[in-house]
């Protein structure tokens, strides 16, 4: 969330941050709603301060204040004022939580191309007509989308025998790696998060038609374990010498993708449920930037174990997530489609999350506290890393080779069909 003095202090600064991002958003209501309550704010102290000397005076005279008829007035005004501020805050906290974070400065103007920076590795050159995962998944008998629909509706699809397990392998792989090499602390949070946790990581309202919930219980499922990951420390102040704090957390993703227009619909690429191992970092303001690099840097490392091309583009101001003030993608090579397709998001939020879900630090013990800056990247998402993996190893007669990294995991080298 965006802070409402800064708005207020720098309103030109947003309105160009906004266009930059393709926002077409008023600041107008805003700005007269915050400028209401200030009025009325400095009403209510002038009157808390004339209460205060009226008190001093009645009981200078040996009389009960509260008894007193201008005691009575005075304080029948405040308590109006307190709920008319109180009224403007409530219309001002949705209006603030709809904006999105402010593009860094170094984000490249645009909403078409993001801007390539560099690739890895070198596609596979196919002696046949590479196929589509889904093509192969079907025909080996490992990928089931008919009985994913009869259990669940379109979008779902049934893992079975040697992709269920790849997928258990690529899991249990990513963990390894971000723990053993990268220093994250693994988390296995609840897959359910209340609605304060979905806001503070600013999922909702933004994002209100996307989400599965229990309206019952009033609570959601998560869209990724940044969510929960972020409700960790929700309403609290880390003491020095925590930060950073480093998280990798493997859930099922659940996301309606109501509205969607991406033309990949196919397979495992746009699924309603999916696997993600999510990295996670709280850094303290100075760091943030170094640590995007970082993360950037260990997202990048899975997929070079796996030997997959990829290329890493840095996404422009008008393509930037809702909470994100710089971002990068990761892209790979997807041969039966002869297209890069994302497999990580790595994101820098700054404040915006922390200031939503109340997230401080003390640099020192008798520092003030600061809001902290958050990261996240996908490390990665498993079932189009499969995907991947599917169509970058097969061979001329369907078969799909494991990547030598997962064979222990998988404990072969071959997918076994079962068709």
């Amino acid at each position: 969330m965006l802070s409402l003095d800064f708005i207020c202090q720098h309103p030109q600064v947003v309105r160009e941050a906004l266009q930059r991002r393709r926002e077409p958003r008023n600041l107008d209501e805003i700005l007269r709603l915050a400028e209401q309550r200030r009025g009325l704010v400095t009403r209510c102290d002038a009157l808390y301060a004339s209460l205060k000397g009226l008190k001093e005076t009645v009981k200078s005279r040996a009389l009960k204040p509260a008894s007193d008829p201008e005691v009575k007035a005075l304080t029948r005004d405040i308590r109006q004022l307190e709920m008319q501020v109180s009224d403007i805050g409530t219309r001002l906290q949705p209006l603030l939580l709809s904006l999105p974070n402010l593009p860094h400065q170094s984000v490249p103007e645009g909403d078409q191309e993001n801007i390539e920076l560099r690739r890895w590795g070198e596609p596979v050159a196919f002696y046949f007509v590479p196929r589509t995962h889904w093509e192969l998944g079907e025909r080996a008998g490992l990928l089931d989308a008919e009985s994913g629909a009869r259990i669940a509706g379109s979008r779902f699809v049934t893992l079975k025998g040697s992709a269920a397990r790849l997928e258990r392998a690529l899991i249990s792989f990513m963990l390894d790696v971000h723990t053993r090499e990268h220093g994250y602390l693994e988390i296995m949070p609840p897959q359910l998060v209340k609605r304060t946790v979905m806001v503070g990581a600013g999922q909702l309202p933004k994002f209100e038609d996307q989400v599965y919930s229990s309206s019952e219980d009033e609570l959601y499922l998560n869209p990724t374990a940044e969510v929960p990951l972020v409700g960790m420390h929700s309403a609290s102040i880390l003491p020095p010498d925590t930060l950073p704090l480093r998280y990798v957390a493997w859930t099922t993703a659940f996301r309606r993708e109501v509205g969607s227009a991406s033309r990949h619909t196919r397979g495992l690429l746009r699924l309603h449920q999916f696997n993600k191992v999510e990295l996670f970092q709280y850094v303290a303001p100075q760091d943030s930037y170094d640590v995007l690099a970082q993360m950037l840097g260990h997202a990048e490392r899975i997929l070079q174990y796996l030997e997959l091309p990829y290329r890493v583009v840095e996404l422009c101001s008008g393509n930037l997530p809702f909470t994100a003030a710089k971002a990068y993608d990761l892209e790979v090579w997807m041969p039966g489609q002869e297209s890069y397709i994302e497999v990580s998001s790595i994101s820098n939020c700054e404040t915006f999350q922390a200031r939503r879900a109340d997230i401080k630090y003390r640099p020192t013990h008798s520092a003030r506290a600061e809001y902290v800056h958050t990261l996240n990247a996908s490390g990665l998402a498993v079932g189009r890393t499969m995907a991947a993996i599917f169509e970058t190893y097969q061979q001329a007669d369907g078969s799909i080779i494991v990547p030598k990294v997962l064979r222990p995991y998988v404990q072969s080298s071959v997918l076994t069909p079962l068709l």
